[in-house]
């Protein structure tokens, strides 16, 4: 007997502090779509600093009261008493109509559990697997004749690899995720394609923002080596575009000096991390992400949502971006290409226009609302599947 909507039981695994960033307010938004189609859903968070969506149910281990406190000195404790909580929970679930949501970091006696009650399981990618990831990151390295400073080492893969073998399906946030998991050899009818999205609520889309008087050109995201922000610097100094290239985020002590470099030039301004960008997106006129690995960064759809045209990889399209629609996709650690991309919009204000209306449109379609809906659909057909099976 498959359960009706309303008696679908997702009990969410999420060991984050939710403190309305990163994975954990994806996590939250996520739920809070799932919950709006009438799914029950928990999530079991290892601390809750901010509310998550109305009708979410949270299972954190610690009272509100420790939101003051460092997550690094509370998330030991808080984490063990999480797994006491869902372990607790998983042994009264009904596996009938229950399916089990594990985001990244959950420990593996959790899903065994889960497993050996009978429940459908299911890993968030929020990333394309690690065993993909960590080659894709060592040529971005070796291209700038650096050695490998990034975290997915051998031994990350090879445990994150036979960690993939316990799970019924996979959530897959773009088609190089997929890929990723194929390659693993997971069958393609356990990778449930998805998305990751963007709130309306966040950006103002009418207000109108004093624009430069030149090309304005933003990237938005972690300013490193992974991100492509090497190659976005050489292939903007190496264009005689009248404007200004305007980065956002953090910078990674690996490229300061060569970012210090590029700004002293006077055509790359360095913005530092801004907690909402919707008016460095209005002002600009294309947003430039040449990412060598991602899942599906919300980046991508917050600007596309904002009116911008984008130009990235593979790994940053997401499900968004069409190579001569909604923006350009170049290759990673392409300069030519990607000077080629941003000549093209910077000398084009038609195609640009055309590009940038196609994409709004398109990010209509991924606002986490959506984007949670869409998930519930997928969850509820893991459950018929394994009814009928």
């Amino acid at each position: 007997m498959i359960a009706a909507t309303g008696d679908v039981r997702a009990l969410v695994y999420a060991p984050y502090s939710f403190s309305g960033r990163g994975p954990a307010e994806s996590c939250a938004q996520i739920a809070g779509g799932m919950v709006a189609t009438g799914l029950r859903t928990e999530v079991f968070a290892g601390r809750a600093r901010t509310p998550l969506p109305e009708g979410v149910t949270v299972r954190a281990p610690f009272p509100a009261v420790t939101s003051r406190l460092p997550w690094r000195r509370v998330e030991r404790p808080a984490l063990r008493m999480l797994d006491r909580q869902f372990l607790r929970a998983v042994a009264t679930a009904d596996p009938r109509s229950t399916v089990a949501h594990f985001w990244p970091g959950t420990p593996g006696a959790a899903v065994e559990a889960a497993r050996e009650r009978g429940i459908v399981t299911v890993r968030e990618m929020i990333n394309s697997a690690c065993a993909t990831a960590g080659p894709l990151l060592d040529a971005a390295y070796a291209r700038l004749g650096m050695p490998p400073a990034h975290a997915v080492t051998k031994d990350v893969i090879d445990g994150e690899t036979a960690e993939l073998r316990h799970y019924d399906y996979y959530f897959a946030s773009n088609p190089e995720v997929e890929r990723s998991l194929l390659a693993l050899d997971i069958r393609p009818e356990q990778i449930l394609p998805t998305s990751f999205g963007w709130r309306p609520e966040r950006f103002d889309l009418d207000a109108t923002v004093e624009r430069p008087s030149g090309f304005q050109a933003v990237f938005v995201g972690r300013i490193g080596v992974r991100k492509g922000v090497p190659e976005l610097l050489e292939a903007w100094a190496s264009l005689d575009v009248d404007g200004e290239l305007v980065l956002v985020g953090a910078v990674d002590d690996e490229i300061r000096e060569l970012v210090d470099a590029h700004t002293r030039s006077g055509r790359v301004r360095l913005a530092g991390y801004v907690e909402n960008p919707a008016a460095l997106y209005a002002g600009s006129d294309v947003f430039v992400f040449p990412t060598w690995e991602e899942g599906g960064p919300q980046v991508t759809y917050e600007a596309a949502a904002c009116g911008l045209p984008v130009v990235t990889t593979p790994m940053g399209a997401a499900r968004l971006v069409e190579d001569g629609r909604t923006g350009v996709v170049v290759e990673p650690g392409s300069v030519a290409q990607l000077a080629s991309a941003i000549r093209l919009l910077a000398d084009d204000a038609e195609i640009r226009r055309t590009y940038a209306a196609a994409a709004q449109a398109a990010a209509a379609r991924f606002t986490y609302g959506r984007v949670g809906a869409q998930r519930a659909e997928l969850l509820r057909g893991a459950l018929h599947a394994r009814a009928v099976g």
